[in-house]
């Protein structure tokens, strides 16, 4: 199993779906993070494709936005695949297992109760 735990951007706010299994309906939210690591004098940055799923995306959808800096915890794996030029590529998708809200802005007073856990 590959476990991957990162701190990066996201790309666009998060977007959740309604998918049918045999067991009934089942939510995903789908957010793109992108993460930047310095080496040298190169700036290398990684995309990952993160998939919240269940009601564990609920607060991904209430309070991340395109921008936040988000850490996220969980499986991942590497699919490869042929671009429309015939050359070779990777991306990187992550089960999500835990991620953090970003930090509450300083003038926004909000109580326990507010908090969506």
């Amino acid at each position: 199993m590959l476990n991957i735990t990162a701190t990066g951007n996201l790309v666009a706010d998060p977007e959740q779906n309604t998918i049918q299994t045999s067991q009934g309906n089942l939510e995903v939210t789908k957010m793109r993070l992108l993460v930047n690591k310095k080496k040298g004098q190169e700036e290398i940055v990684t995309a990952l494709d993160c998939a919240i799923w269940g009601n564990k995306g609920n607060a991904a959808m209430a309070y991340l936005k395109k921008g936040d800096q988000v850490t996220i915890a969980g499986a991942g794996n590497i699919n490869t695949f042929t671009k429309q030029n015939g050359e070779s590529g990777a991306s990187i998708e992550v089960n999500v297992q835990e991620y953090s809200l970003p930090p509450k802005p300083k003038n926004q007073n909000q109580t326990a109760s507010q908090l969506p856990f």
